[in-house]
């Protein structure tokens, strides 16, 4: 997989829920979730602004540009539910994209989906394809579950893939399960060596390894995207160096590895 362009934002307070039909439609979905799972519904919720996951992918189509190839396949990763169900994110952006692009979707992962998403990309053996990754505050409910996982803004990455991209190729990604917070520093060293720059996510903010020379942490906030943020951020400034990108999910206890080789050239 060769990446072409990878392209990042971050969102405002969004926009009020729709009205009439939908606004009774979602208030009944939110409800019913809420009393299955036992939580209790935040208060005044439907009459908050949000952004959701379909009005952030179709605002981060026109910033990646015009894209030189159709797309093949379009992964999007998540770690929460979309705060409104109204318009699919995948169907939309299915639409928009140039080519008739087959859309799949990885959520319920914490921070691993994007890892798996990625991994899947690779399965299909496509060249020309999209991972979009989202970060999404609004929920009806509390997120539990550790600080690293709970989302505090809402922001998309972009990951565009082409035969001839020139920012980074050789993806290769790695799940390590099982493994207890005491292991995970050595086992990044042992797996990547000193030789590799380090993009950590907030899950490794903990147990970070000593032997990375160049380490560089998502921002707080953003479970999904923050370490997409964080490479794209860094890449300008580790042209022609060994990367990789990893987080751990202290609840699951797996390790996520994305290792690429960034061009010497600007992207």
């Amino acid at each position: 997989m060769r990446l072409h362009r990878i392209g990042t934002r971050m969102f405002g307070e969004g926009r009020p829920f729709l009205s009439g039909r939908a606004h009774e439609l979602m208030s009944s979905y939110v409800e019913d979730v809420t009393h299955l799972h036992g939580l209790p519904l935040r208060p005044g919720y439907m009459s908050t602004r949000r952004n959701s996951y379909a009005e952030m992918a179709e605002a981060m189509v026109p910033e990646l540009g015009p894209l030189p190839a159709p797309v093949d396949v379009l992964a999007l990763a998540s770690a929460v539910p979309d705060a409104d169900l109204i318009r699919s994110p995948a169907s939309l952006l299915a639409e928009l994209l140039p080519g008739d692009p087959f859309p799949l979707g990885v959520t319920d992962q914490g921070v691993v989906a994007p890892f798996t998403a990625l991994k899947i990309l690779r399965t299909y053996g496509a060249s020309n394809c999209l991972l979009m990754v989202m970060d999404q505050q609004s929920l009806p409910y509390d997120v539990a579950g550790t600080e690293e996982m709970v989302p505090l803004r809402d922001c998309a990455a972009a990951l565009v893939f082409t035969d001839g991209g020139a920012v980074a190729e050789g993806f290769e990604v790695r799940h390590c399960t099982e493994i207890p917070p005491e292991r995970v520093a050595g086992l990044l060293a042992a797996e990547l060596g000193g030789h590799t720059a380090l993009v950590a996510g907030r899950g490794l903010a903990a147990t970070l390894p000593n032997a990375f020379e160049h380490i560089r942490l998502a921002p707080p906030g953003l479970p999904c995207t923050g370490v997409w943020v964080a490479l794209a951020a860094a890449l300008p400034g580790w042209r022609g160096r060994r990367v990789a990108v990893a987080d751990y999910d202290r609840t699951m206890r797996n390790l996520s590895i994305c290792t690429l080789d960034t061009s010497c050239e600007a992207g």
